[in-house]
């Protein structure tokens, strides 16, 4: 879903370099309407450079970032496997008919190893938004929509 929603930004950020210099309607004029936009490349292309944008991270916090995603990383792999084996039983006992009283607890199991999986995000969250400058909390609200399901792949900081 994820990768949808960047693959959709990305052809809108190609619509708006395809403006040029000709304006884009609307009364924007110049380039991009009055957008910010990244100069050279297509901007950021993993989460770490992403939340640095968005932050504007010093080096010492871009750091810090990364020690913290990272020891998270680490703390939920063992989680993500059991998770993701939690769904196959649920799916599986669905799928055979089992009864309701089986799938309600292979559903509370799950449910169980993703509310886990919801604590390491929020720990890594506040761990590392209670060191930022004030105005850049304001922003970490972006930061903290991004973290759900930030450490389900082998990597959080890859796409």
């Amino acid at each position: 879903m994820l990768r949808r929603i960047f693959v959709i930004g990305f052809f809108a950020s190609a619509l708006v370099f395809a403006q040029g210099g000709r304006g884009g309607g609307g009364g924007g004029g110049g380039r991009g309407g009055g957008l910010e936009i990244p100069s050279g490349g297509f901007g950021p292309v993993n989460k770490l450079d992403r939340i640095n944008d968005m932050l504007k991270l010093t080096r010492d916090q871009r750091k810090e970032l990364k020690q913290t995603f990272d020891g998270a990383q680490k703390e939920a792999a063992p989680l993500h496997e059991q998770i993701v084996k939690a769904r196959l039983a649920l799916g599986e006992a669905v799928a055979q008919g089992k009864s309701q009283d089986e799938i309600t607890k292979a559903a509370n199991e799950e449910a169980a190893l993703e509310v886990q999986m919801t604590m390491i995000e929020l720990r890594a969250f506040s761990k590392f938004a209670t060191g930022l400058e004030p105005d850049q909390q304001q922003r970490a609200g972006m930061l903290f929509q991004m973290m759900r399901g930030m450490f389900n792949g082998k990597n959080w900081n890859s796409d």
